[in-house]
């Protein structure tokens, strides 16, 4: 109960932020209304409205309708058409915010995609809603003659526009971005330089009645380029500040114009600041983002190539000593050597055994530098995947009677002809087989089952182990992964297995995966591999004739 009300005073309290941001900025706005004193060339609560929705989530329009209904109540024309005027108000952020969540929107806005989506659905589609609802309020009231609505509407519209572009961004600044670094002292210095130089220029060239206005681009675009949205979003916002303040009190150009020449020339202004900083903004940070995937890829790759020439040099040098090794042991096993002592024979055994073991284990790490070097062997042939898997079954069985563990089968009806190498394939099957018999509780048991699924062949392998953790299923498949929990301690291996098996699987067109466990109940492993559907007919024909 007493979190439920510190989740109901979390939202009051941010429905009253909201609503007061709104609120404010909507007084300040109105200081700039050209129509009706309800119609100005930028309205920031359209861009605080949109950012709270996307920030905050739908729940907060409430703040929106009621600080939008205490704007215009005052302003009328009537208690009815202001709280339609509200309703519009509330309505169009919330489609806007719609629009750009179906687009992929992401508030970070450090894509091409997510500039576009900003503009052209957030400001230009979604405040179409608003300019329609308000303008039609005014002409049906009396307020706007209908021979002015058009203006009314693209003025309505184009302020509320301007208000999701200049304020949306610059409000989207200030959120933390994953693996952006904070400004250094130096570099707030910089950046509040670059804006006290926007403000000043944006200042000098509307006291002018020429023609100057773009002369403050350059400024603006190397905020943009220098520190991103960081530096364009202030600038923009600083600069159409300055326009409107001119074109408000008739400086420079805006001093011998009609109210549609002025609305025309403060816009277009408006319009590029907020296009030209925000898409140069997007675009660096999506160059910036491609070279840094190009360098981590490039540094993985070579670090990859280290990776597998130190393992083939590896196996290579110690198969040497290992092969010598193990034919020493042999010849004193057999007593080509001479009789051993009756006290060595146990010893010997160990030996072998463990010689045989690291024999496998550079077979393995031979085999994932070939993997990931891409030099395995790609010889295809057709073959009946219920042989691969009959013959796994029995290189398997010494091992199974060992454990005391019972292995058995459910074949599939006819043949199962899939293009692959066989020894690959096995391999695959071997190491499904070995860790099912692995990780198996006393009386082990290992259900193999083959099944034809569309036009997959698959093979499953079950066991009633120890069952794999959650946390520990994303990594399964990952190089030197081994399980870490109770019971399994003492399993030997070296975490390669099933990351070859899914390489060599992936060769094949096919699959490896995990399709269920449970802790304590086992679990389900399926290689899944395509069908050769002409080539199992050819085989078919083949099989008939020889029997014939």
């Amino acid at each position: 109960m007493a979190v439920r009300r510190a989740d109901l005073a979390g939202y009051g309290l941010r429905l009253a932020v909201v609503a007061a941001a709104y609120f404010f900025t909507a007084q300040l706005g109105l200081q700039l209304a050209v129509v009706h004193r309800q119609v100005t060339p930028v309205w920031p609560p359209t861009g605080i409205a949109l950012v709270a929705i996307l920030v905050l989530g739908v729940r907060i329009w409430p703040a929106i309708a009621l600080a939008a209904l205490a704007v215009n109540i005052p302003l009328g024309p009537n208690p009815v058409g202001a709280g339609v005027i509200a309703a519009g108000n509330t309505l169009a952020p919330l489609t806007a915010a719609y629009l750009m969540k179906q687009a992929g929107f992401r508030l970070e806005l450090d894509r091409l995609g997510d500039a576009a989506a900003i503009i052209l659905l957030g400001a230009l589609a979604g405040m179409a809603v608003s300019a329609t609802v308000g303008s039609l309020v005014l002409l049906a009231s009396g307020s706007v003659p209908q021979t002015n609505f058009a203006q009314t509407w693209a003025v309505w519209w184009t302020g509320d526009a301007m208000g999701v572009l200049l304020v949306a961004p610059f409000l989207l600044s200030f959120r933390p971005k994953a693996g952006q670094p904070e400004l250094t002292w130096r570099e707030r210095l910089e950046l509040g330089a670059l804006l006290a130089t926007v403000a000043v220029a944006t200042f000098l060239v509307f006291q002018n009645r020429l023609r100057l206005e773009y002369l403050v681009f350059p400024v603006i675009m190397v905020a943009a380029l220098r520190f991103r949205l960081r530096g364009a979003a202030p600038a923009a916002l600083i600069a159409s500040g300055v326009a409107v303040w001119a074109a408000v009190s008739n400086a420079g150009p805006f001093a011998d114009e009609t109210l549609l020449q002025k609305m025309v020339t403060l816009q277009v202004f408006n319009i590029f600041v907020a296009l030209a900083s925000l898409v140069l903004a997007s675009y660096v940070e999506t160059r910036e983002r491609e070279e840094r995937a190009s360098r981590l890829y490039l540094s993985e790759r070579l670090s990859n190539e280290a990776k597998s020439e130190f393992l083939r040099v590896a196996s290579h040098e110690l198969r040497g000593p290992l092969s010598v090794l193990a034919g020493y042991l042999s010849l004193l096993s057999s007593g080509d050597l001479g009789a051993a002592p009756r006290r060595w024979r146990g010893p010997l055994e160990i030996l072998s055994a463990k010689t045989a073991e690291l024999n496998g284990i550079m077979d393995e790490l031979l085999e994932v530098s070939r993997l990931d070097g891409d030099v395995m062997a790609r010889s295809r042939t057709l073959v009946d995947l219920r042989e691969v898997v009959e013959s796994a079954v029995e290189r398997a069985q010494p091992r199974a009677a060992l454990a005391g563990a019972a292995i058995s089968v459910e074949r599939a009806e006819g043949m199962i002809t899939v293009a692959a190498d066989a020894e690959q394939i096995g391999h695959v099957i071997d190491n499904l087989i070995n860790n099912a018999l692995a990780y198996t509780h006393a009386p082990a048991r290992v259900v193999i089952k083959e099944a034809l699924e569309g036009d997959r062949a698959v093979v499953r392998i079950s066991d009633n182990g120890v069952g794999i953790p959650e946390e520990s299923r994303g990594s399964l498949f990952e190089p030197f992964h081994r399980l870490r929990q109770p019971g399994v301690e003492g399993v030997a291996g070296t975490g390669l297995g099933l990351y070859i098996s899914r390489e060599l699987a992936a060769s094949h067109g096919g699959t490896v995966s995990l399709e269920r466990s449970a802790p304590g109940a086992g679990s389900t492993f399926a290689l899944s591999l395509p069908l050769a559907v002409t080539g199992s007919t050819k085989a078919l024909v083949t099989e008939t004739r020889l029997r014939a």
